[in-house]
């Protein structure tokens, strides 16, 4: 695949997703999703141009996604059909979030921040055309502070625009609400919504818009991410101590949550909430 060059002769990179196109190095964008589906359609086509490109690949897989690292190989194993060796030779990693960002049960930054920087580092020693990553932060500004949150976000996007880098950041539609949506697409360049297969790149401007039409449910806007996660994972079959565990949480912050979205949803018994996080696309029967 033959890089092609902007009037001012910086290189593109074809991003693989058709609503996105060609895009330069230094570029950070978010995308907005609602389904598992919707995600897969998003990450595996970006994935699969990268590794056709020469890219060195990094997909850091959240619990909020609804998504295991099993499920994440399977789905790029069907675009790529050599996908193991290239595992094994170090083309692309697929890790899950807390192996990167989490030092013991807490967010380390720095060191987050210093991995990215070394496998930056060590894909261009190794002949790597530039680097690509996906991930989804999402469920970070739960675990920072606000500020430690944005201190992040502007130490990543320096990093991105001295390397030939390009990152996409994924964000589960349900598990947000209108003021973290805008939020986030203020730190990025611009937003993709993808919905049931259905693509637009939009503006800021017209991120609230599209976050209303995605969402419909007005018991579902009560609950904060947190909350929303939480019961993600109830409706998955999780108990309180796995829940803490995979959140780097207290089994009692784990309870208060759930205590606090059972009374804002009046929903009394755990059943109940995974019917619930079932009918409003939180889970899946199948999950």
């Amino acid at each position: 695949m033959k890089p092609a060059l902007t009037q001012n002769g910086r290189m593109l990179r074809e991003t693989g997703l058709e609503a996105v196109g060609q895009v330069p190095w230094g570029t950070h964008f978010s995308v907005f999703y609602e389904t598992k589906k919707d995600l897969l359609d998003v990450v595996v086509p970006f994935f699969k141009a990268g590794l056709e490109a020469n890219e060195f690949c990094l997909w850091i897989v959240a619990n909020s996604e609804l998504l295991t690292i099993n499920e994440a190989k399977a789905a790029l194993h069907e675009a790529v059909p050599d996908l193991d060796r290239l595992l094994k030779n170090g083309n692309i990693e697929i890790v899950p979030y807390y192996k990167w960002f989490l030092t013991g049960r807490a967010v380390n930054v720095r060191k987050a921040i210093a991995r990215f920087r070394h496998r930056v580092s060590e894909a261009a020693k190794r002949g790597f055309s530039g680097t690509r990553l996906t991930g989804s932060p999402a469920w970070m500004r739960n675990n920072l502070r606000a500020r430690s949150f944005r201190e992040f976000e502007q130490k990543f996007d320096g990093k991105l625009t001295r390397e030939q880098m390009i990152a996409a950041c994924t964000f589960p539609l349900r598990l947000s609400d209108a003021e973290d949506i805008l939020n986030v697409a203020r730190t990025h360049e611009f937003a993709v919504t993808v919905r049931k297969g259905a693509w637009r790149r939009v503006e800021i401007a017209d991120i609230k818009s599209a976050r209303k039409a995605a969402i419909t449910n007005p018991k579902l806007e009560q609950l904060t991410f947190r909350q929303r996660e939480i019961l993600q994972l109830v409706a998955k079959g999780r108990n309180t101590k796995q829940i803490a565990g995979l959140l780097a949480i207290s089994v009692k912050t784990v309870e208060a949550h759930r205590l606090q979205l059972m009374r804002r949803l009046k929903i009394d018994n755990i059943p109940g909430l995974v019917r619930f996080a079932i009918r409003t696309g939180l889970a899946s029967p199948d999950d």
